[in-house]
Parts: structure tokens; sequence; C-alpha cells
């Protein structure tokens, strides 16, 4: 079969005509979807290439690409320019119609709410995840609640989204978003021996943290930072790696600066995905504060090193750590509550060698591979 993707993810062509993005895990994904299909095209917003972007290249032949403009955003000016967009939008899925047999459409974003009533109208086979937080929340963007709204009462094909618990509606299923490939729980198993061996020696040892995602307010790090300089006025040890780029970037360094913590917290930039391994292998820790999240890829990146979870609680943060089996979970809004897990952590009080194992075991079911096969074999299903 043909599949078509429609999706927001922007992406561009560098000077030798290679196609990427900056969303490296996005395009392991698609990649391994690709595999089951005989062409894959993916309609998405192009830019013009930015040499200095952290980016991750398509590699398989069978990939190619339908162009769409890079729009959207809150003011006036942004909403008209985005309404003049649709009719190129029209054109575009009219031609992923003609060259393909399924659409995969990945809400929530502009550009799948058109897509949705062309190809409804056009009774196209499709399939749709849905990567936003799946239960309504405070202050939710309209144009969210009314996509959930349609994937729930009117969509043609299966839904996956990210839910705690499995949906009565049999048409919207319970899934993940991965990031590796069995070959890197594999490949991480030497690593990860290594820090069950350094577990064993009961001699104190500095809290090696690491927190990974775009710096903003949802995201949350302030949190994180303010429960670091607590941490440092008790006399314990620790290191914090930061991970990403955003609009309180200056924020953070200011507040490193102000409080003298730049011998242990470090801001280290985008990373590619190399790059974050080698990171995760260094630290034992991924400690995540977000306000709102859809599905924490981070804390399942770090079961495939090892490392142990600590997490605010919100939406699957305690299915993920199965309620202390696998990882922490505090309080979404107490800095004290983070401060006192890392402390008791310190402190020995927990058997971090069996949540560690626990979080390694349960990667093995969140590799792409598993992901790919398990949209194939719905869809085929459905469809039969």
């Amino acid at each position: 079969m043909r599949l078509g993707i429609v999706t927001d993810c922007v992406h561009f062509k560098n000077s030798d005509g290679k196609v990427g993005t900056e969303t490296h895990i996005l395009l392991k994904q698609l990649e391994s979807l690709a595999v089951y299909f005989k062409t894959v095209t993916i309609c998405c917003p192009f830019t013009e290439y930015d040499k200095d972007v952290v980016a991750s290249y398509y590699s398989l032949n069978n990939i190619e690409f339908v162009p769409v403009p890079n729009v959207g955003g809150n003011s006036f000016f942004e909403k008209l320019t985005l309404l003049k967009t649709i009719p190129k939008w029209w054109r575009a899925f009219k031609k992923m119609d003609r060259i393909t047999d399924l659409v995969y459409q990945r809400f929530p974003n502009n550009l799948n709410i058109p897509g949705f009533f062309y190809f409804y109208f056009k009774k196209k086979k499709v399939f749709a995840t849905y990567t936003g937080t799946w239960n309504n929340y405070k202050r939710e963007p309209v144009t969210y609640r009314f996509q959930k709204k349609m994937l729930q009462k009117y969509f043609r094909g299966p839904v996956w989204a990210y839910l705690e618990h499995d949906s009565p509606n049999d048409r919207i299923h319970k899934g993940f978003s991965p990031s590796y490939h069995q070959s890197v729980w594999d490949e991480e198993s030497e690593f990860v021996n290594k820090r069950l061996e350094k577990l064993y020696h009961p001699s104190p040892k500095d809290l090696k943290l690491i927190s990974v995602g775009t710096f903003n307010k949802n995201k949350n790090q302030q949190l994180i930072l303010d429960a670091c300089l607590i941490l440092k006025k008790k006399d314990i040890p620790f290191t914090l790696t930061l991970v990403g780029d955003g609009p309180l970037k200056k924020t953070y360094e200011q507040f490193i600066k102000a409080n003298n913590l730049e011998t242990a917290i470090f801001i280290a930039g985008k990373k590619t995905a190399e790059e974050l391994r080698l990171l995760y292998r260094k630290n034992d820790f991924v400690v995540q504060a977000p306000i709102r999240e859809g599905f924490g890829k981070v804390p399942i990146e770090g079961f495939f090193h090892g490392l142990v979870p600590v997490l605010s609680n919100v939406s699957l943060a305690k299915s993920i750590t199965l309620n202390g089996q696998r990882g922490f979970v505090f309080k979404s809004d107490s800095v004290t509550d983070l401060v006192t897990i890392c402390t008791e952590i310190y402190q020995n009080k927990y058997s971090l060698s069996n949540v560690i194992l626990a979080g390694r075991e349960f990667a093995k079911s969140q590799t792409l591979e598993s992901w790919a096969l398990e949209y194939v074999n719905t869809v085929q299903q459905f469809y039969r």
C-alpha cells in the first residue's frame, strides 16, 4: 500500500538537497512506519534551511514530500494568513488523495482540521494519533478540544491517544511515543550493568540529574532549579544537566549565576540523538516537572539507559513509574516534595537496582519496532 502522512512538523532541505527536521524522534517514527509501505508521502510545512540547526535527515528511498507553507500563530494577521493558506492545503490534500491508499493524520494542529474534512468527505481510509493531552484541561485551546471531539465522534479510522486506561470506544487505542529501536536497548545493556554495579558501593555519591525539554513555562524547569538551590543549602552534592533551548534560557542562566550554581548546573543546549545518549549514560536520574504533558518521551528514553525517572504528577506519570516501582512522582507544584524525594534517594532509602531493572523491562515494550507493528496490524484489521 501507499501511505500518506499529514503533519505540522517543520521540514527543510539542506544544501545537498537532503530533507531533514529538528524533530528527531518523529523522523525515526515515520521511517519505522515506512518500512511496511511501498511508498510514503509526507505532507508537511517547509522552511528555509538554517545551517545552525541540529537536524536529522531521512535515509529511506521510498519517502517523498508534498510541501505546504509554514503558517500559524495567535495574532490577527497570523490567523488571516492561515485562512489564506487553506486553498494551498486543499490542493496538497487533493494530491495526497490521488497518490496514496491510506492517510495517517497527526493531531492536534491547524493543518489537519481542514484535512479531517477533506479526507472525511472523500471517504479515504485514515488513521490518526493525538499527540497532546487527551483529557481536557483548564485554559486548553478551543481548537484542541474541537479536534479531540472530531476524533472521538466522527473520525473514520483508528485513533491512538496517550491514555492512562483503555478507552470504552473500541476505535480509540492507548498509545505511546517511542524514541529508540530494540538495538538501542541491547547496546545499553553494558552501561546499565555498570550502573547497577555502582549502586552496590554504599559511600555517598553525587545525585546526577538530567532534564530534557524546551525551556518554557509548561516544562517548568524553574521548579527543578529551585529544588537544586535547596539541595545545595542542605549540602547534598548534585549535578543537573539541562538539555534544550527556549525563551526562558536567559532567565535560567541568570538564576544559576545569581545563586553561584555554575559548578553544579549546566545548560547543554540542543543535542542530537547520539549526543543525548551520551549524556544519559553520564547521569542517573531523569527529572521532569511539566505542568501538563501528553506523553513523557524523556523518562521512557531514560528507562532504556537505566536512569530512574523523577516526575511531576501529571498525566501519565504514575502509569509510567508504576506507582513507585519504576520511578518516583512529586506534586507538580511542590518544590519541597521534589527536594524530599531527592534527599531520600541520596540517603539510600530506596532499592534503586530493582527500580532500574523494572524500568528496563518496561522499555522493551516501548520500541519503534513494536509501535510501528501495532499501528500496521491494527489498521489492516480495521479495514479488512
